[in-house]
């Protein structure tokens, strides 16, 4: 019978998932455990400054192998869901403007969504929204601090209450000590505000995201049933997954769709693998609440999930994961963070 996950055991789980969930002494289970790891070991690397500058050393490898794994997938729409690419984009050092992105950066490639991220130097076009007022008096603050008067806007040119003005956003990884961002205003080389540390973002609407998700997790769904080969072990596990959907409430009802069958036709095989991986998911981003997930309990129904599909337990690992990222998470990268 599992029980309620103790506060040690759930840092123990978040702290090193793999130890928690060590089962049979299966090579084969064992690689398949390996490989799972690595996959979400390219995820933790890039989480946080401390992860970046831990694994500098293997960061280019991880950014390309996890953007090959995504584009291979259909996981790319959920790689580039970065805090960065957003459009609304929120200064809590300044009250005088506001910025936002009128169109979304292209992150086409893993170099593009490295720099998006805020792991190298990055520039894109924003619009930058301030009342005339401010603006007046920030040309003011300019002047008497000895630099050139900006050209090109006047008190007559700045009639409207509220302008909206071209700007470069830029950021400077500094190694991935300091970074900063600057947003100059295009033509003034003298209109130029900085803010020393990532900057908040507007979290992306739930329903276009869940969108996504249904269309990928059906895709999913019909694509490893293809490659699923007859399992020789134990039948995949569907157990009692109650306690620990409502974890993250915006997400209970994608959960509901998926294991209740209503929404969804999904094979038995993936949403068995669903409701093993979520708990564990949980456990990861500290999200777990009072659901019952013994590690004795998740540890056998894993290795069942391992036996029967390897490969969609790591891609649903893989998706969780992500989509916690962007759901409730700061989101991939160093430059900008989803707003709590």
């Amino acid at each position: 019978m599992s029980k309620t996950l103790s506060p040690s055991e759930q840092d123990y789980a978040n702290s090193g998932w793999l130890q928690a969930l060590m089962g049979m002494n299966d090579p084969v289970i064992q690689q398949a455990r390996l490989s799972t790891k690595k996959h979400l070991d390219w995820i933790d690397s890039l989480c946080s400054l401390t992860t970046i500058r831990e694994k500098a050393d293997s960061l280019e490898s991880s950014m390309e192998s996890l953007w090959k794994y995504g584009c291979e997938n259909d996981l790319k729409w959920l790689l580039t869901l970065i805090p960065a690419t957003q459009l609304n984009w929120l200064l809590d050092s300044t009250d005088e403007f506001t910025i936002e992105q009128t169109v979304a950066p292209d992150v086409s490639d893993a170099k593009a969504w490295a720099c998006a991220m805020g792991i190298h130097d990055w520039s894109t076009q924003v619009t930058m929204r301030i009342l005339s007022g401010d603006f007046v008096s920030w040309q003011r603050r300019v002047a008497r601090q000895g630099a050139n008067a900006p050209v090109g806007f006047t008190m007559e040119s700045s009639a409207k209450a509220m302008m909206e003005l071209k700007t470069t956003a830029s950021w400077k990884a500094n190694q991935w000590v300091d970074g900063v961002w600057t947003f100059s205003i295009d033509g003034q080389s003298t209109m130029v505000h900085s803010v020393e540390e990532p900057i908040q973002v507007a979290r992306p609407d739930w329903k276009v995201t869940e969108d996504n998700a249904i269309l990928s997790i059906q895709a999913a769904d019909e694509r490893f049933q293809k490659l699923r080969k007859q399992s020789t072990g134990s039948a995949i596990p569907q157990g009692d997954w109650a306690a620990w959907c409502e974890s993250v409430p915006s997400l209970e009802p994608l959960h509901q769709a998926v294991l209740g069958g209503r929404d969804m036709n999904l094979t038995s095989p993936f949403r068995g693998i669903w409701a093993t991986v979520w708990p564990i998911i949980y456990c990861r981003r500290k999200r777990l609440k009072r659901g019952t997930c013994g590690l004795v309990d998740v540890r056998q129904k894993l290795d069942c999930c391992f036996q029967a599909d390897p490969k969609l337990v790591t891609w649903l690992l893989v998706f969780g994961d992500l989509l916690c990222q962007a759901q409730v998470g700061d989101g991939l990268g160093i430059a900008a963070k989803f707003k709590s």
